[in-house]
């Protein structure tokens, strides 16, 4: 076994970079999966997703402060929509940004 140059750690032959200081052993490949891979880009914020995004901070202050009490169901359905037309919007909007 060997020494880090930067912290003296142990370094194995198997090794790429110190466990300690995570310095690269000098004269070692990176492997394959190391290797940095090409970042996905993040999908657009369309206004269309941010008013459904306000829509749904709307539909839960109705239900908290309002002394008519919306129905589980009425509640759960309209927020379980709103979910959906969001994911949606962001993924037309993520396949649009694509092409």
């Amino acid at each position: 076994m060997t020494r880090c140059n930067s912290c003296n750690g142990l370094v194995t032959r198997t090794d790429s970079e110190c466990f300690t200081c995570g310095a690269p052993v000098p004269g070692v490949a990176k492997p394959v999966w190391y290797q940095k891979r090409k970042a996905k880009a993040a999908a657009p914020v369309t206004p269309i997703s941010n008013l459904l995004f306000m829509a749904s901070l709307v539909l839960t202050g109705v239900s908290f402060l309002s002394n008519q009490k919306m129905p589980l169901p009425v509640s759960a359905t309209l927020s379980g929509v709103l979910l959906v037309a969001r994911i949606v919007t962001d993924r037309r909007a993520d396949l649009l940004s694509i092409i």
